[in-house]
């Protein structure tokens, strides 16, 4: 076992120092493209859900498009020779070739649009964007706005926020829906979410009498979140348009997006070598800004999703194996039919359908959700492999069972079950890991987990490979731990392993 072990974790470390051996070469030489002429027919990259969609297609109408889902998977792309390039803000760009000196900006301010907060187009909503605008004007009468857009413009480590702890609340409380990695907007510093719009928010909230609670998702969840009433307001650096401006409401401008190009500066230098390059992923992932404590509650909220929804799923998928078992009517059809639809839909479809359709005006946050969702795609796979492990139990034994005089559920419970679950173990192990991989999806829900971790560290520091392998190996230790717990089980439940003193536990051997 031992052996095994150190095989598997040989392999595993040398995958991953070859990956990292090969993120460190030299790609070759860049284009350096200087002008927007040049990438007319080139590969674009496109942010998901934003605006550079429609322009980009404007701007360069023969090009290849390419779609990612934030600007550090853009930015990576770029740097790896994927694409040639990517429209996006100026404050965007700006902040990248501060991280990633190799990346530069033309075509300055190809397109500008004013950027609002986001409001539901609800009779809440409208009271809210009416407060909200009344704020802004305020602000920008005194001047604290150019101030605040500047304080982020160029911020820092050591740049602090408008204190959240001290929000009276007396009126309730504001769910803000953002993506931290749309500075100056929004951003992680320091383990938490700040940024341009978050203090404006803040501000509103202590203007107002309102607690802040903040909800960080995907940037195409934004305006769904408002939509649905999960959220009270969204932001993230999102311009208004007249499309979305029928479907939500928009503050009055807090700021102008201006757009330009990123591109690859022409270099032929190699990059640093793989010490350097191994020892700036480690500084950067884990000691700036204490970001190793943002891995500690990714892993502790992984955990608990996925040992919450086996133990619910378990339970779940028992409780209605049982009860249906002897059931071939409507209620078994049911069921089935039910099994059938939740899993035959991707998980993360399930956890958005969940959250923000048949509990979207339900009170309750992604987190239960998530686990609501596992919980149920768990179930439905221990009620099948329950189905099919019973079918393999040779029918002669229940006969038996019931010449001797056992009910047919003394028969299930203590001659039939216990078979069945020798059956059941090595799938159900493998379901459990499933199970682990598949929570990396949460964060579409605005779920704070591992994998939503490493994207917000990415989104930091804009550096796409090291957090990616810390959130692998991980995930490994996280599988090895439950599968190890599970195995422990599996030993000390298997009849074939008792021993004599086991065995004869209750009996009386000297009648």
């Amino acid at each position: 076992m031992k052996n095994k072990i150190r095989k598997t974790v040989l392999i595993v470390m040398t995958v991953i120092m070859s990956m990292i051996l090969f993120g460190c070469q030299d790609k070759g030489e860049n284009k350096g493209y200087t002008t927007i002429e040049q990438l007319q027919d080139k590969r674009i990259g496109i942010k998901q859900g934003t605006i550079y969609d429609g322009f980009s297609k404007k701007l360069f109408p023969e090009a290849q498009y390419y779609y990612f889902n934030n600007n550090t998977d853009l930015t990576a792309a770029l740097k790896g020779h994927k694409i040639d390039g990517f429209v996006a803000d100026d404050a965007i760009i700006d902040d990248i070739i501060r991280e990633n000196p190799e990346v530069a900006k033309i075509g300055e301010h190809v397109f500008s649009a004013p950027v609002g907060l986001v409001f539901a187009k609800s009779e809440k909503g409208q009271k809210l964007v009416e407060m909200m605008n009344e704020l802004i004007k305020e602000l920008k009468e005194s001047g604290e706005l150019d101030r605040l857009f500047e304080k982020w413009l160029n911020y820092d480590s050591s740049t602090r926020m408008f204190d959240i702890g001290s929000l009276s609340g007396e009126n309730g409380t504001i769910v803000l829906a953002t993506q931290s990695g749309s500075p100056p907007f929004n951003i992680l510093l320091n383990g938490q979410i700040a940024g341009y719009e978050t203090e404006v928010v803040a501000l509103f909230c202590q203007k107002y009498g309102y607690r802040l609670q903040i909800n960080e998702m995907y940037f195409d969840g934004l305006l769904g979140s408002v939509q649905t009433g999960k959220a009270d307001i969204a932001a993230g650096g999102i311009s208004e348009t007249e499309e979305r401006a029928k479907s939500v409401n928009f503050s009055d401008a807090i700021a102008t997006n201006y757009g330009s190009v990123a591109v690859l500066k022409q270099s032929n230098d190699s990059i640093e070598g793989f010490f350097d390059s191994l020892m700036s992923g480690l500084k950067s992932t884990f000691i700036v800004e204490d970001r190793w404590k943002l891995f500690v509650e990714g892993i502790l909220s992984t955990l608990f999703i996925t040992i919450a929804s086996i133990i619910l799923g378990t339970a779940l998928g028992f409780i209605v194996y049982t009860n249906t078992r002897n059931n071939e009517g409507l209620l078994l059809k049911i069921v089935k039919i039910t099994i059938w639809i939740i899993q035959g839909m991707p998980m993360v479809v399930l956890l958005m359908v969940l959250y923000y359709v048949i509990l979207g005006k339900v009170s309750i946050s992604g987190f239960w959700v998530s686990i609501i969702g596992f919980s149920l795609t768990f179930g439905s796979a221990v009620f099948n492999m329950l189905s099919g492990a019973v079918k393999t139990i040779d029918s002669g034994q229940r006969d038996a069972a019931f010449t001797l005089g056992y009910s047919e559920k003394k028969t299930f419970y203590r001659i039939i079950l216990p078979q069945a679950i020798r059956f059941i173990m090595p799938s159900y192990k493998a379901e459990i890991v499933s199970l682990i991989k598949a929570t990396a999806v949460v964060g579409y829900i605005a779920v704070q987990d591992l994998t939503k971790v490493g994207d917000q560290i990415r989104s930091r520091t804009y550096e796409a490979f090291f957090p990616l392998i810390v959130v692998t190996l991980l995930y490994f230790a996280l599988a090895a731990l439950i599968s190890a717990l599970i195995n422990k089980i599996d030993v000390s439940s298997d009849i074939r392993r008792r021993t004599p003193e086991q065995i004869l536990k209750g009996v009386k051997i000297d009648d």
